[in-house]
């Protein structure tokens, strides 16, 4: 009869050791589907706001422009009503790509706090919004959209290590 509760006890001990590795790989893996989603969101919303920047290039035919205008645009801008966003009102058109930025945030639902970048022209990094000299939103210019953002993660914070950083971005040839 001691044999017996001898080996329940040793059960016991190998159970409590295994016990937070098993669960730490269980929650390693969740974190992994967490990291392969928030990637994938950042790419998708970079990749929708780069689209919808194209579409609402600087040609006189589009009524709610985004992005650095040329001084030759003759078009009417419309209202927040029509465009879905509320475009600049001012007149000479001051440069907004709130439109782009909106886009891109109706992607991110869920990552977190993100930083969302539109620049125009032959950029190597978009960051800030910074463009390259001269350019505008005409025909054929490159729109970047990039979207950064940093995932809190549980098995790294466990082990004592911060939140990962993530980006997605998508270049585009304005076509309207």
């Amino acid at each position: 009869m001691r044999r017996r509760d001898r080996s329940r006890g040793q059960a016991l001990v190998e159970f409590a050791l295994i016990l937070p590795i098993f669960v730490l790989l269980l929650v390693g893996m969740f974190d992994l589907g967490h990291v392969v989603w928030a990637n994938d969101a950042l790419a998708t919303a970079a990749r929708e706001a780069a689209r919808f920047a194209v579409v609402h290039g600087g040609s006189d035919r589009s009524t709610c422009p985004q992005g650095p205008l040329p001084a030759t645009y003759g078009g009417t801008v419309g209202t927040s009503t029509q465009c879905g966003f509320a475009p600049s009102s001012r007149t000479p058109y001051v440069d907004s790509r709130t439109g782009v930025k909106a886009q891109a945030t109706r992607w991110l639902n869920g990552v977190g706090t993100s930083t969302i970048s539109v620049c125009y022209g032959q950029v190597t990094t978009c960051t800030n919004d910074v463009d390259a000299s001269g350019a505008t939103n005409i025909d054929g210019t490159k729109v970047t959209v990039t979207v950064r953002s940093t995932v809190s993660l549980a098995a790294p914070s466990i082990l004592g290590l911060g939140p990962i950083s993530l980006s997605g971005t998508a270049t585009m040839l304005v076509n309207n």
